[in-house]
């Protein structure tokens, strides 16, 4: 197979219609941000430009990072402040090949967002009064969700940008092994960038992957929101669907027999009987194709959740850890400056537990919705298949992050719980050392 050939093959999910899916959501961002690169022949040249762009620029200050770190060790701090830098680009190294690698199930995933899920015959169910509310929901949601990415980039840019403002007219400063610290970020570099072209092309290479860095993570937290509202959505229906599932079955019977007068109908009528078991039907298949999109959302999540959970109780802990350090010597910046990297990571740990307590939510409503049915009304056909159905909703879902740490509110107040009983711990500890 020729090289032209292996694209070729790559490129075979990306129809107009799933492209199209991802134009809608994100705009032009999945790409840039090579989260699900196209690799059409047109898109081609483009797409080679940004992995050697984006992957050299990482890469390079990866290595910086590395050295600054090495560089700083007699200093906790300043290793403190490059290490936890150097965690956000190892995270987001680890997760673009991840999420390239499996750009099949970001395609599969996304195909069946290009329509409404449920097919429900009796009635346009989505175009009712409750799933119309949950649509404008969506939207209302969607732009409460940016405020939170919203106040990380703010606060990451402050981090960046204030205290270099602050040092720009300082004469140089380095450290004894050389990290320049008038930098936006402090780090090492193999020469002096204090002055001059050089220091313009270092801040120019740091904003440049800051803001690369954040486009790419920015990006990867919307898609998770919109498959995760687009789940919760469906998850909404489907309660819907199943509430009204008699008022439903009624029309279909009326569809079916117009012919005749509307009169009360028996609900042992063996013809209404039958249209309550299509209606039924239309349930199940809808909770199928949300339980097929749901799978493909755990698996996406997967590592990135894990990832994320475990860099950013490491910086938590890091943190906390400097600002009593920071407080200490009386440095009060470097106290501002690791509290609000510990609120910028816990801001990324209650986005994710969020999505994932709002999932793990709506089964639950789904459950109990189709445990007060009035099931008295079926037959023993219907009986039997509601029952079936119920063994399937019984247990609520709850999404993991590596298998291992559930996506959810307790992981979140859990891990806010043990980092402030180590903030404790080690202030505790300060103190006795201060009395001797």
């Amino acid at each position: 197979m020729g090289l032209m050939e292996f694209f070729d093959k790559l490129a075979e999910p990306e129809d107009e219609k799933l492209m199209g899916v991802f134009k809608k959501l994100y705009g032009p961002f999945v790409q840039i941000a090579l989260i699900y690169p196209s690799f059409r022949r047109e898109n081609l040249p483009l797409t080679f430009f940004l992995f050697i762009f984006t992957f050299s620029v990482f890469l390079y200050h990866y290595y910086l990072l590395s050295m600054s770190i090495f560089k700083s060790l007699d200093n906790f701090e300043l290793a403190s402040l490059a290490f936890h830098y150097w965690m956000i680009f190892t995270f987001t190294l680890i997760t673009l090949p991840l999420l390239i690698i499996n750009r099949h199930k970001m395609g599969e995933t996304h195909r069946y967002l290009q329509d409404n899920l449920g097919e429900y015959k009796s009635v346009k169910i989505y175009q009712e009064g409750k799933p119309t509310q949950y649509e404008k929901n969506k939207r209302l949601e969607f732009i409460r969700f940016l405020f939170l990415p919203g106040m990380v980039v703010c606060l990451a840019s402050g981090l960046l940008l204030i205290p270099y403002i602050r040092r720009f007219t300082n004469p140089p400063h380095y450290s004894e092994n050389g990290v320049n610290l008038n930098l936006p970020i402090a780090a090492w570099y193999p020469y002096s960038t204090h002055e001059g072209i050089n220091h313009g092309l270092a801040v120019l290479g740091q904003l440049m992957t800051g803001g690369n860095l954040a486009l790419t993570l920015g990006t990867l937290e919307v898609i998770l929101f919109r498959v995760a509202q687009s789940i919760i959505f469906e998850y909404k229906v489907l309660q819907y669907g199943i509430e009204t599932v008699f008022s439903r079955a009624k029309k279909l019977y009326w569809k079916r027999n117009a012919s005749l007068a509307k009169a009360h109908i028996h609900f042992k009528d063996p013809e209404y009987q039958k249209c309550v078991t299509e209606c039924f039907k239309e349930c199940v298949r809808h909770h199928y194709k949300i339980r097929v999109v749901l799978a493909g959302f755990e698996y996406l999540i997967k590592w990135p959740g894990a990832l994320a959970y475990g860099f950013g109780t490491g910086v938590i802990g890091l943190s906390l850890v400097n600002v009593l350090i920071a407080k200490e010597s009386e440095n009060y910046e470097n106290v501002v400056l690791f509290l609000l990297l510990s609120v910028v990571e816990s801001l990324n740990m209650f986005m994710l537990s969020v999505i994932g307590e709002s999932i793990t939510t709506e089964t639950k409503v789904l459950r109990d919705e189709l445990y007060f049915i009035e099931w008295y009304k079926l037959d023993i056909t219907n009986r039997r298949m509601m029952l079936n159905f119920q063994m399937g909703v019984t247990n609520p879902v709850i999404v993991y992050a590596g298998g291992l740490v559930a996506l959810c509110m307790d992981t979140f107040s859990s891990i806010m719980n043990t980092s402030y009983s180590f903030f404790n711990l080690v202030n505790a500890d300060m103190g006795n050392k201060d009395e001797k």
